[in-house]
């Protein structure tokens, strides 16, 4: 008697621990990014310093805001990083390919849908899964899958939106204004403007 009671602790321990291995995975995304650059972080902490200040009124009432940051680069030594808000589940499908991570406690969402954002959703070689676009929305943005699984429109165009220019390792320019990720904007080079 005591040998099948300890094979039933044992058997509902071992289920226990699955069980709960489980769960923690569906509450908890795996940052699988690190931004290492000092002046990216920095940039990534002011913008969502201003970030969160606009959307105020929205984090208050419970909705969630991240920073999203795509890349590109320009020439073997110029990077753009392009920083827009992501403010809402329908958006994860267009960001799809990317990573997380954390900036600030933060998740970021780093995309590698610089040129698929041109390229309509059922035509792109690389899309998120059902499966996957309900767990992120359901841990990203709680309150909006609860209310309305199929999500919200929200207004895209954010007239915050910020590119960095990055020469080698070091930030030579940040502009901000309203735009996509493949635009061009102007900036100093070796003591001349140039369109970027």
């Amino acid at each position: 008697m005591n040998k099948k009671a300890i094979k039933l602790i044992m058997l509902l321990g071992l289920f226990s621990c699955c069980t709960s291995d489980d769960n923690k995975e569906n509450s908890e995304l795996e940052c699988t990014v690190e931004i290492r650059n000092k002046d990216l972080v920095g940039a990534i902490t002011e913008y969502q310093n201003m970030m969160y200040s606009e959307y105020k009124k929205d984090i208050e009432s419970g909705d969630s805001v991240y920073v999203g940051i795509w890349s590109r680069d320009i020439n073997d030594s110029i990077y753009r990083y392009y920083l827009s808000p992501v403010r809402g589940m329908l958006i994860l499908p267009v960001l799809a390919p990317f990573d997380l991570c954390k900036v600030n406690g933060h998740h970021v969402l780093y995309s590698h849908a610089l040129l698929s954002m041109i390229i309509r959703q059922e035509r792109r070689f690389s899309v998120l899964s059902d499966d996957a676009y309900i767990k992120y929305s359901k841990i990203l943005f709680p309150n909006e899958y609860k209310d309305n699984p199929k999500g919200k429109i929200l207004d895209i165009c954010h007239p915050t939106d910020c590119y960095l220019t990055f020469l080698g390792d070091s930030l030579i320019d940040k502009t901000y204004k309203c735009g996509s990720p493949r635009d061009k904007v102007i900036v100093k080079l070796n003591g001349e403007e140039v369109c970027l």
